[in-house]
């Protein structure tokens, strides 16, 4: 009897699966889900595939979910080459040979013995066919990959302002990142973990035009020779030796001190205004002593100043804070839209107060209106306030006594 339920219950669940609509398989970065739900949309794609085998955008659908579903149940094994998203791949290169999509997705998985692909020739190869309802999300992917590859490449700008038309990043990022932007020194240089991180502030650069002067790096590109030689011309500065294997020497976190000493040395050599995303504490050894919170952004400095006043001009002179206050227009908006929202609440939780004392009572009030609606529509729990704690007091505030 007991075998018979335990056989009717893995019947349902497997007539659920099969019926689940097919749906666009967006990046992990904007909606995250359970490894059986892209199981199950591998499946609802490949049923699109069977119908119709010259669909482009039904083969980039079933590739992502598969890659998913392997990367999530971690099936690719000691061989990704015979792993089921090398066989879609396989299939899809053997039905639409050349395609625009062959070579999106071979940007994202490629095989051990594509030499091409594993150049990066394919994206060059993609850019060139990509149609004129290019989905967002894949645009903006290209122009990432195109970025780290081919740092000088006119195109660069292009398919950015594409992705900014195309509205495929949330506005509340664009606004955390506009914010970020209009508070920096002049001719700046900016620093963040990879490409999710830096793409959204590269992007409003391109598309609107703005803040050209600063300069932002991905430290993920650093590995890059390409990527770095651009850098060093754009700086100005004579190239860093690197030795790699050295570094790997060093132990399991040899990446954070690599980190660590790229980033000094492009900062004492160009001589420029540093800055850095709340989270790159994180990912790279530095000297906390000399890292200053200025609100949004941590800023690097060699001597001690009052940055509790410099966050305190960014909210008055440059930040634009209404938004935070306002519910989202769009219900699929980010989940680390919210993340990066609550870099507001320890920001505002600390000046609150300091206008109150002030006499600038009417703004303190604002403020604290802003402030209770950020955390009312950020922080599902008290694990969310805890990081937000934690990220503020990563480097704390510093006032003159």
């Amino acid at each position: 009897m007991k075998k018979i339920v335990i056989i009717v219950i893995a019947l349902m669940c497997n007539a659920l699966t099969f019926a689940q609509k097919a749906e666009v398989i967006e990046t992990i970065s904007a909606n995250t889900h359970e490894a059986e739900w892209y199981g199950a949309q591998a499946q609802a794609w490949q049923k699109k595939v069977d119908e119709n085998p010259k669909d482009e955008w039904a083969w980039r659908n079933l590739f992502r979910a598969t890659c998913y579903y392997n990367m999530f149940t971690d099936n690719f094994g000691e061989n990704p080459d015979e792993s089921e998203t090398a066989n879609v791949l396989r299939k899809m290169e053997e039905m639409l040979p050349d395609s625009y999509v062959v070579n999106l997705c071979k940007g994202r998985f490629c095989l051990t013995t594509d030499s091409a692909a594993r150049r990066g020739d394919n994206i060059f190869r993609a850019i060139e066919l990509m149609p004129e309802d290019a989905n967002g999300e894949d645009v903006d992917y290209l122009a990432c990959r195109l970025w780290v590859t081919d740092p000088e490449n006119s195109k660069i700008a292009e398919l950015n302002k594409r992705t900014y038309q195309q509205c495929y990043y949330p506005e509340r990022i664009l606004r955390y990142n506009w914010n970020m932007l209009q508070s920096m020194d002049d001719n700046a240089i900016y620093f963040a973990n990879g490409d999710n991180v830096t793409k959204p502030m590269k992007v409003l650069q391109d598309a609107l035009d703005m803040r050209q002067d600063v300069v932002v790096i991905p430290m993920s590109f650093l590995y890059v020779d390409k990527f770095r030689d651009v850098l060093y011309k754009r700086l100005g500065i004579k190239p860093m030796n690197v030795n790699f294997a050295d570094y790997a020497q060093r132990g399991e976190d040899w990446d954070k001190q690599f980190y660590a000493d790229m980033m000094m040395y492009l900062i004492h050599e160009s001589k420029r205004p540093a800055y850095f995303s709340t989270d790159v504490l994180v990912h790279a050894d530095l000297d906390k002593d000399s890292i200053y919170n200025e609100g949004l952004l941590l800023k690097w400095s060699d001597h001690q100043y009052n940055n509790f006043d410099v966050a305190m001009r960014n909210v008055k002179e440059y930040y634009h804070l209404d938004y935070l206050a306002e519910p989202d227009l769009h219900p699929n908006t980010w989940e680390t839209s919210k993340m990066l929202d609550l870099n507001y609440v320890t920001l505002l939780a600390n000046l609150v107060p300091k206008l109150w004392k002030k006499g600038e009572k009417s703004e303190s009030n604002r403020l604290y209106f802003t402030l209770g609606k950020c955390i009312e529509r950020c922080t599902e729990g008290a694990e969310n306030v805890r990081f937000a704690l934690y990220l503020s007091n990563e480097a704390q505030y510093r006032e003159d006594q």
